[in-house]
């Protein structure tokens, strides 16, 4: 059986013997695959050469094949190649594949560095895999990743593995009984007397989120929705029969403690990764080992307990904590959604991707590791959770290899939850005190003529895929609108700015260039009640909630927007088609599409501002019973917690005769 750290995944293909086939068919492949217009179609494409290229009856002759087509094919062809070259039953390709690996630029030697693992270990390779893991970037993880492999089946001489800094060479570096610190820390909290023992503990990692109980840095760095959501989805399933304890695994700071307690049962774990200060996830993976003993001391510190893990991520925290989680036994649900595949749809149907410069694309996002992981994590889990999008089945079986029928087999349909509660408390501080102090900050950085105008308004990470330069673009282009309404964009650490933020503030600002200078305000990341006090701010004074997104796997902070009784504009690509009714509570668009996105903000101003008072108070009343109906963070805990309980089911007490 293949696993998670394994190079390859068989792609749910049906077993039966391996018999060589002609080499025509290798050619067929790649033919196929140079043909392939659509690179997430091409990632598929590129699966079906490896495997041709494993079964060629002259693996000699593959081997040259795909050698001429990794020096001369474009960015996929080649890599591609080069993973397929892995497979190849023939001694040469150990030295052609060391070659790329010394030879090659980024991420052409990562990748050779990652298909090494399917290999037999030399001196030569171990010595080049060490000094290429010795580095700080993504390809160190994966010389690093292959290392360890051999290291595990005992491969090659351990001399040489034994020089890594991370001690990443044998199994004693992933015994956290080796590590007393990491176990002291974590077991003195690990039983609570105020919690039932026999129920379900569910620990929930995203290393990327800052959680406190107020919530101060949500929407800072990387830490956007999936933050905030696993921050009330964890209190929220606390309080649930049978879910004994609810531990959400994130990444510590300097300055916070080591174990924070949200509410009873939902305690924030946070583990020590990396050098102080920011660490944004795309460099995080060379800290996969560090991460993944700290998650295999967490688990084990919880022995004898009922144990879930729910992961969701495509990032290094997931990786590591499916490899925790294998190795102590513990089951795993994973939310499959086929990202990064939706994310590279829309950067190519907007001309920033193809197939030339997919390689330094891919250096920089990791399209092609997390492409594969995500597939295999679909493929190992063992209760998958899907949201509620009308092609998640279709885009589950093409574009992550998931077998139909065994897709009816393990996933639930859930919707992510919001917590109403929150917007309430907002709309009854707004009734009881008027403009809350979060708004008023607003009101005040306005001159006093923009100050009674209705806002455009959009929540989340300052990251340019997230499009707020785009909503400032539209408003821009539309003749007069720039008069008529101010711009909102909340997110962000404007202080000390991640690069990912910095380019979105500059974006912005290019945007906005010969507008008036109020019409933007940016008010960097806010705690959950100043946000929902904006939101209620919106929907109250005639403004509309924006999300102009490449896509949105669901979009919480638009569903917070509804929750508050706002009219919403939301990316037609992706979750939002399934409760967004078009027309009537919001306007779905092609984010990707300037004059659309505008159009939609028109189109949404005027449907606020529709009907008379009356009609405007039914209406989000309308909405917001939908939200509290079928959005609930309540409704989602409960779903969930339905799951971890058909997973790991209570146990039967013995019954002894008298």
């Amino acid at each position: 059986m293949s696993t998670l750290d394994s190079p390859h995944h068989d792609r749910s293909r049906p077993p039966g013997p391996v018999t060589p086939i002609a080499l025509d068919a290798l050619d067929l492949a790649i033919d196929a695959l140079v043909a392939e217009p659509r690179l997430t179609a091409a990632l598929q494409r590129a699966e079906d050469v490896r495997i041709a290229a494993a079964l060629a009856a002259d693996p000699r002759h593959a081997a040259d094949r795909l050698l001429v087509l990794a020096h001369h094919g474009d960015d996929v062809s080649a890599l591609a190649a080069i993973h397929a070259l892995g497979s190849v039953d023939h001694e040469s390709v150990d030295d052609r594949l060391l070659a790329l690996l010394v030879e090659g630029d980024e991420p052409f030697a990562g990748h050779a560095a990652w298909a090494m693992a399917a290999r037999r270990s030399t001196p030569a390779a171990i010595d080049a895999l060490t000094r290429l893991a010795a580095g700080e970037g993504f390809s160190a993880m994966l010389a690093e990743r292959t290392l360890v492999e051999w290291s595990r089946l005992g491969a090659g001489p351990s001399a040489p593995l034994r020089r890594l800094d991370r001690c990443i060479a044998d199994a004693e570096a992933f015994d956290p009984a080796a590590d007393r610190t990491d176990l002291l820390h974590l077991s003195d909290r690990a039983s609570r007397p105020d919690r039932p023992v026999d129920g379900i503990v569910v620990i929930q990692p995203f290393l990327h989120a800052r959680l406190d109980r107020d919530g101060t840095s949500l929407g800072s760095g990387d830490a956007g929705g999936i933050a905030s959501l696993l921050r009330s989805l964890g209190s929220s399933l606390a309080a649930v029969d049978g879910i004994g304890e609810v531990i959400t695994v994130t990444r510590r700071h300097d300055g916070e403690a080591a174990s924070e307690e949200l509410v009873p049962g939902h305690r924030v774990v946070r583990i020590p990764v990396g050098k102080p200060g920011p660490l944004p996830w795309r460099q995080a993976w060379v800290h996969r080992i560090e991460i993944e003993r700290h998650f295999t001391a967490l688990g084990r510190s919880l022995a004898g307990r009922r144990v879930v893990w729910h992961l969701r991520m495509a990032d290094v925290g997931t990786l590591a904590a499916a490899a925790a989680a294998r190795r102590l036994g513990q089951p795993v649900v994973f939310t499959a959604a086929p990202d990064p595949h939706i994310v590279i749809d829309a950067l190519q149907d907007d001309g920033r991707l193809d197939r030339r410069s997919f390689a330094v694309d891919d250096a920089g996002a990791q399209y092609w590791f997390r492409a594969r992981m995500v597939e295999r994590l679909t493929a190992q889990a063992d209760r998958l959770v899907v949201l509620p999008r009308p092609t998640i089945a279709h885009e589950l079986v093409e574009l992550l290899g998931v077998d139909p029928i065994d897709l009816g087999r393990r996933v639930t349909v859930v919707p992510e939850g919001v917590d109403v509660g929150q917007i309430d408390r907002a709309r009854a501080r707004r009734w009881l005190r008027g403009t809350a102090p979060a708004v008023q900050r607003v009101l005040d950085g306005l001159p006093a003529e923009r100050r009674s105008l209705p806002w455009v308004l959009t929540v989340g990470r300052l990251h340019p895929t997230k499009g707020a330069q785009r909503i400032v673009d539209a408003v821009v282009a539309e003749p007069g609108l720039a008069d008529r309404v101010n711009i909102v964009i909340v997110g962000g650490e404007l202080g000390a700015p991640s690069p990912d933020e910095q380019s979105t503030i500059e974006l912005v600002r290019l945007a906005a260039r010969g507008a008036d200078p109020a019409l933007v305000t940016l008010t960097g990341n806010l705690p959950p009640s100043a946000v929902a006090d904006l939101m209620v701010e919106v929907a109250e004074h005639g403004g509309v909630y924006v999300c102009a997104a490449d896509k949105e796997e669901f979009g919480l902070a638009i569903v917070e927007a509804m929750a508050a009784g706002a009219v919403v504009v939301a990316p037609a690509r992706g979750g939002p088609r399934s409760y967004v009714d078009h027309g009537r509570d919001g306007l779905l668009c092609d984010t990707l599409s300037p004059s659309a996105v505008r159009a939609s903000i028109v189109q949404a101003l005027a449907l606020a501002s529709s009907g008379d008072a009356e009609q405007r108070a039914e209406r989000a009343a309308t909405v917001r019973r939908k939200v509290r109906r079928d959005l609930s963070i309540d409704t989602m805990a409960a779903s969930l917690a339905a799951v971890y309980h058909d997973l790991l089911p209570s146990p039967v007490p013995s019954t002894f005769a008298a």
